[in-house]
């Protein structure tokens, strides 16, 4: 917590020397000059205050953009996010784990504010059940993520012109899971309402 001025006024007032030249009464013009001092260090403690919060990615304000440029974030360029989608996006940077098992995919969309589930399809082998379907050759390098909350992820054929293919949020979590997919894998994303 910074100190007042008045705590700034009397200590710069204790490192003068004594003398009649160095008057210490509250109406001396010296007093007035160190009062001014005083009220900048304390705005400079104040700021310092500040900015054990922008230590920390979780607490940050108004070092943002310092953070970003350190993470090299944004990963996509995505016009229109919010500053607690630009925040979110530096906390789970900053505290990603590697690993692309499901799990971990569904753990780095949960920190960037999407609720997914990840869903892998395994191929049908003779220690399976006769009721385990038969997928496509397709998925075997594909996992279907379901993400929920994102209504009207893509576009559609029922939309009109004027819809945008895929929707500002969507491309954000597309792009993010693309970049750091498994080499030779791909994702199928499943929107809430698409068929």
């Amino acid at each position: 917590m910074a100190h007042s001025v008045t705590a700034w006024q009397n200590a710069l007032q204790q490192l003068m020397p004594r003398g009649k030249a160095w008057p210490r009464d509250l109406t001396a013009n010296l007093s007035a000059l160190l009062r001014g001092f005083s009220g900048r260090l304390n705005r400079v403690e104040s700021s310092a205050d500040l900015l054990l919060l922008e230590m920390r990615p979780d607490t940050t304000v108004l070092l943002l953009p310092e953070w970003e440029d350190y993470l090299a974030l944004p990963e996509c360029n995505i016009p229109n996010i919010t500053f607690d989608s630009r925040r979110n996006a530096v906390i789970e940077k900053y505290y990603r784990k590697g690993g692309l098992a499901p799990w971990q995919i569904e753990a780095v969309a949960t920190t960037l504010g999407f609720t997914i589930e990840v869903e892998v399809i395994l191929p049908h082998h003779c220690l399976r059940s006769c009721t385990y379907p038969l997928y496509p050759a397709r998925y075997r390098f594909i996992l279907k993520v379901h993400v929920y909350q994102i209504p009207d992820g893509r576009f559609t054929v029922l939309d009109n012109v004027l819809t945008p293919l895929i929707s500002d949020q969507a491309m954000m979590l597309e792009c993010v899971l693309n970049k750091y997919r498994l080499a030779g894998t791909g994702y199928e994303f499943i929107y809430e309402g698409d068929n």
